[in-house]
């Protein structure tokens, strides 16, 4: 019995190996296409498809996708589509599409350039680091931890009610402290030392910098420190400042805008400032990122009256200009070349230099600095068609109105009108709302400055006009700054009526902060034109404001402007700018 028993089962055996070796014969003897692969490899012949290739290259990059990338569709890469199609919001089904392909060559190229952003600011940062940490000057900068902590019991109320420059300052930099994001604090701080060099206060504003954490803004700061202290006309603090600098082109702008302050002050010690910057210019070691510098040396040379010397610096960045390797760095050099002309009152030459320049950058700055110039030069009829050659229709409506402002002084306002009817013209073909409120605003502004040297009753049309600018902020600055312009005209009913409107839109306005930084600009402005009472009154209705602000962030950087504003009001530079009045 156990002998048969025995044998049924190798019968079966072999039964089943038979059937087995019959399969595996008929297998191997179908076409090899009708197969179902296991395996699609370099040695399968199924035709390749190019939009799976670019899917799988996708995948792959996106680390959604480990296999080879050989364009046939199998399960791994079908798993990785529904990850995907999972994360980015797209119907689940695992199937390819040409908008799916899309979708993920996007998300490549953003993170790619993303990535490569970090990298060029993880370089940038360590290059900042390594300048400042070689300088026994500005080491102590970069050691520093800035971690702290805000003191919550600090009491403001005594500010409050008999604010002081220092007290605003205090708390200004107290509040930064509760900023919990680095980078918001950073920014914070960088406007509180300005505020603090500004008032003189050089210890100070030096401890600002300290206790911000980017080397790369405590490099912006250093070269900010010098700016503020050379407008404030403390030159020898501004270049002790900025000779502790260790980047060469933050030095270079830190001597150019000493330059300019001591030009505006008329001071004898100019041609050391502009010798100073030659000498940081020339250890820039991009020779592309000199260009533009030279070209602020020149113009900061044509405006003081060394016209030969303005010129032999532009020559100077043509020449570097024309011997840079790259089409597009020189492209670049021509056009700051051409603004330095422009704003050296020589648009002809600048439009020449441009002409030559292909059309791959942003030639609008250019132009608009030549047609500014041809339109103070009494050139109205070349100025406008400078202007018809800008393709932005904002700038070309905002350079308009300073057109029209030109013809008006010199006594044109018949045509001055036109102009200004041509540039709200021109605002109706703006497609972006912020952009097409900005022109309507420097529009208005135009026209009421127009109206109120020749008295030409254009006041009521730029109020009205204010009502299609949608910005809650922009127009309440707008009116205000016509109610100003009416007060000034002698028009006190129509200032007041104006006034109102203005209060309306700024009620509307839905940050607290932005009202106080609203406030503080007109400050300043009223303090430039010696309006003391104006500016007083403005800065009673910013500190009202800033006062509740609760947002450590806001806080920090309303009372710095607050603390901005009445610098300008008790403390007003020994120079201004010649533009000021």
């Amino acid at each position: 019995m156990k002998k048969n028993a025995n044998v049924r089962h190798i019968s079966i055996w072999k039964a089943v190996c038979g059937a087995f070796l019959v399969a595996s014969l008929v297998s191997l003897s179908a076409p090899l296409e009708a197969r179902a692969p296991t395996d699609l490899g370099s040695r399968s012949t199924i035709k390749s498809d190019p939009l799976v290739e670019r899917i799988q290259k996708a995948l792959s990059t996106l680390k959604l996708y480990r296999g080879s990338i050989h364009g046939r569709m199998n399960e791994a890469t079908r798993d990785a589509i529904r990850r995907y199609q999972k994360s980015a919001g797209f119907e689940v089904n695992g199937r390819v599409s040409a908008e799916l392909a899309d979708h993920m060559e996007t998300g490549r190229k953003v993170d790619s350039l993303l990535q490569k952003l970090e990298r060029t600011r993880e370089e940038n940062s360590e290059a900042a680091r390594r300048a400042l940490l070689s300088n026994p000057a500005t080491k102590a900068l970069i050691e520093t931890d800035p971690s702290e902590a805000a003191d919550p019991t600090r009491d403001f109320s005594a500010c409050f009610q008999n604010p002081t420059v220092a007290c605003l300052l205090a708390e200004s930099s107290e509040s930064a402290k509760a900023v919990a994001k680095d980078e918001l604090r950073d920014w914070a701080l960088g406007e509180i030392l300005v505020v603090q060099a500004r008032a003189g206060l050089a210890g100070a504003a030096m401890g600002s910098a300290r206790r911000i954490g980017d080397p790369r803004l405590i490099m912006v700061a250093l070269r900010d420190i010098a700016e503020a202290m050379a407008k404030a006309g403390r030159v020898a603090d501004a270049v002790e400042a900025a000779s502790i600098i260790p980047d060469p082109e933050k030095q270079a702008e830190a001597f150019a805008a000493i330059a300019e302050a001591l030009l505006r002050c008329d001071a004898t010690v100019l041609a050391a400032a502009l010798e100073q910057l030659n000498e940081a210019i020339g250890r820039i070691g991009k020779r592309s990122r000199r260009v533009p510098l030279i070209c602020r040396r020149a113009a900061i040379l044509a405006q003081s009256g060394a016209v030969e010397d303005a010129e032999r610096e532009i020559e100077r960045a043509e020449t570097l200009s024309r011997n840079l390797v790259g089409r597009l760095d020189r492209e670049t050099a021509s056009r700051h070349v051409a603004l330095a002309l422009a704003e050296m009152g020589k648009p002809d030459r600048a439009l020449e230099v441009l002409g030559k320049a292909k059309r791959d950058g942003d030639h609008t700055p250019v132009l608009v600095a030549a047609a500014k110039a041809q339109a103070e030069a009494g050139e109205p009829d070349r100025a406008l068609e400078t202007a018809s050659a800008i393709e932005t229709a904002r700038y070309r409506a905002v350079v308009l109105s300073r057109i029209a402002l030109a013809e008006a002084k010199a006594g044109n306002a018949e045509r001055a009108a036109a102009t200004i009817r041509s540039a709200y013209e021109k605002v109706a073909k703006i497609e972006l709302p912020f952009a097409r409120d900005f022109a309507n605003s420097r529009i208005s502004l135009a026209l009421a400055n127009i109206s109120r040297q020749a008295q030409t009753g254009g006041f009521a049309r730029a109020i009205h006009k204010t009502g299609e600018i949608a910005d809650n902020r922009l127009r309440a600055h707008t009116l205000w700054a016509l109610a100003a312009d009416q007060r000034r005209a002698g028009d006190e009913a129509g200032a007041a009526a104006t006034r109102e409107l203005a209060l309306v839109a700024t009620a509307e306005m839905k940050s607290p902060f932005s009202r106080v930084w609203m406030f503080g600009d007109i400050g300043i402005r009223h303090a430039a034109l010696k309006e003391t009472q104006s500016g007083w009154a403005a800065f009673a209705d910013g500190m009202k404001l800033a006062s509740e602000i609760r947002n450590a962030w806001a806080r920090a950087r309303a009372f710095g402007r607050m603390a901005a504003t009445m610098i300008e009001l008790t403390e007003p530079p020994s120079c201004r700018p010649r533009n000021a009045e």
